[in-house]
């Protein structure tokens, strides 16, 4: 459904994303596991088009989008417009909600459809109505942000992200600016999405949750893919990748 093709993201002389490839299946669920700073954040962000990429490719269901070439054969990004037609076809969740404090939690989810999508109020309002419902939140539908706990917020942010009807979610440390005991709450809505076939890109520092989520779980390292495979091959006493292994032993 979407595909890198040999992606590099360059700060300076820093290669923070070094020619990575990934194929995203539809109704995949794929984790990427890995220490900070190993270009994890800014893979999801190059593929939501919030952060430019120096070469490569990103492609949609097998067109090449996102981008033009100059006469150079330079990566120019392509007009405002076609990059926001992309991005609504791509929820993106941080992990600092990033919620309009002064909205309330039904016009956050509002938000996108009627702007972007530029549907009628009352339809982006029952598709706000449900799934706030759907991520246990319709009573708080009339409440600001400043009055929600990190895990609801987190929640609203889902909720907003679904409203414009993606057919991938990015989830960017979801749980990482919570408390532990609301960690439950924002995985516990994830795993329902997956359970109903939501194709997902889940970067996490949680070790339990990528084990329970995911189809596959890559491992990411100085900007490039170090270990592919599925969840049991890598959280099992079968792992030999070094790297991977000593990685795993400090966090589990």
């Amino acid at each position: 459904m979407i595909e890198l093709v040999d992606v590099v993201k360059r700060f300076g002389d820093f290669v923070a994303v070094d020619h990575v490839s990934l194929n995203i299946e539809k109704g995949e669920k794929i984790v990427i596991i890995g220490p900070s700073g190993s270009g994890k954040t800014t893979l999801l962000k190059m593929i939501n088009f919030l952060q430019k990429m120096d070469s490569g490719r990103i492609m949609m269901e097998g067109e090449e989008v996102g981008y033009r070439r100059d006469k150079k054969g330079r990566l120019i990004l392509e007009k405002p417009e076609i990059i926001c037609r992309l991005r609504s076809e791509i929820g993106m969740v941080f992990q600092h909600f990033y919620l309009f404090p002064h909205m309330t939690a039904l016009d956050n989810v509002m938000e996108g459809p009627v702007t972007v999508k530029k549907q009628s109020i009352k339809e982006a309002r029952e598709i706000a109505l449900d799934l706030l419902g759907k991520v246990g939140l319709l009573d708080k539908k009339d409440v600001y942000p400043a009055f929600l706990s990190g895990g609801q917020k987190q929640r609203v942010a889902i909720a907003r992200a679904l409203a414009m009807k993606p057919m991938l979610m990015l989830f960017d440390e979801p749980t990482s600016a919570l408390d532990p005991e609301l960690v439950g709450e924002v995985f516990n809505t994830i795993k329902a999405l997956a359970e109903e076939g939501m194709t997902m890109l889940i970067v996490t520092h949680q070790m339990g949750f990528a084990r329970e989520m995911a189809d596959r779980v890559i491992f990411m390292d100085e900007g490039r893919f170090i270990f592919e495979g599925h969840s049991q091959d890598v959280f099992s006493d079968r792992m030999d990748n070094p790297r991977v292994k000593a990685f795993l032993d400090k966090v589990l």
